[in-house]
């Protein structure tokens, strides 16, 4: 599996809806070609920021069909799958195949939660079924996937990666990896991302890599080159735009720092709600601190 060109700055893309809450296709296409001009080094499509725990299958398969057709040659997208059992994953990732995504990005079930052996097994038949390299979504409070407990995913021949939102736990899985090759660590800690480069990340699967696409690649080149003083610069600029969407519910957050910066990629999808007048107002200095406006 060609796992290791899945590296550095992949967003996790918006879906913009249209006001009778259809998928916006041309606003949609917009924001891809944004983000790729920023020049991302990948894309991840219906994950969280995505919105995808409230998209339809049909919906789902779409939005990948879009990404698609935008990806430049070479560029890797993963498919993000947010459902419930092992049947729903593995309906929306054998389209996801069809379509010729380079990866899964794969949420454990949220609902009930599972056991290590329930998850094991999960995560055993997706890879087994699709053949696909997988990456561990590891967001879900009622299921959480322990540091020991990636080391042995790391069995399963499909299973490479693990998108951790905890930096305690990507400092500890990045420790307890360093000795398997095909391990990556990818980082959602969004207002620690430079410090999780430091501790071995392979990149970023981000919200803020969405929301600020230029300065996080700078900010991830900037690493690479050892200049860290500009990474650390950008940190410092950029955690005012997380503080901005960290709390919950936080896809509405998110399109709003879009639109305050001229992307219009409409509304979330209810109960998500849009943020106040007030929180508009912390979101455009936060913006304005940034140089994003």
């Amino acid at each position: 599996m060609a796992c290791a060109n899945i590296e550095g700055m992949i967003p996790p893309v918006v879906v913009p809806f249209t006001a009778d809450g259809e998928i916006d296709e041309k606003a949609f296409r917009t924001d891809l070609r944004y983000l790729i001009k920023a020049g991302v080094h990948g894309m991840s499509c219906g994950g969280s920021t995505g919105e995808g725990a409230v998209l339809s299958d049909h919906e789902l398969r779409r939005c990948l069909e879009i990404v698609m057709e935008e990806r430049p040659a070479g560029m890797p997208v993963l498919a993000g799958v947010i459902r419930n059992s092992t049947l729903e994953v593995l309906r929306c990732a054998k389209t996801a195949k069809e379509l010729g995504v380079d990866g899964l990005l794969v949420t454990p079930a949220f609902y009930f939660g599972s056991t290590f052996a329930g998850n094991f097994q999960f995560f055993e038949t997706i890879g087994k079924e699709t053949r696909l390299p997988i990456i561990v979504y590891n967001v879900v409070p009622t299921n959480v996937i322990g540091s020991d407990d990636f080391v042995k995913l790391l069995e399963i021949e499909e299973v490479f990666g693990i998108k951790q939102v905890d930096p305690v736990k990507h400092a500890e899985t990045s420790v307890l990896c360093a000795s398997v090759d095909k391990a990556r660590i990818y980082s959602a800690c969004d207002q620690l991302l430079y410090g999780t480069y430091v501790s071995g990340s392979a990149g970023a699967i981000s919200a803020l890599v969405t929301v600020a696409p230029a300065m996080c690649v700078q900010q991830w080149n900037a690493f690479k080159a050892g200049d860290q003083k500009t990474a650390m610069d950008i940190q410092r600029k950029l955690l005012p735009v997380v503080r901005a969407y960290s709390n919950r519910p936080y896809p509405g957050k998110v399109k709003a720092l879009l639109d305050l910066q001229g992307r219009k990629v409409g509304m979330a999808r209810l109960p998500s709600v849009m943020p106040t007048g007030e929180e508009l107002e912390a979101m455009k200095a936060a913006l304005k601190y940034a140089g994003l406006t």
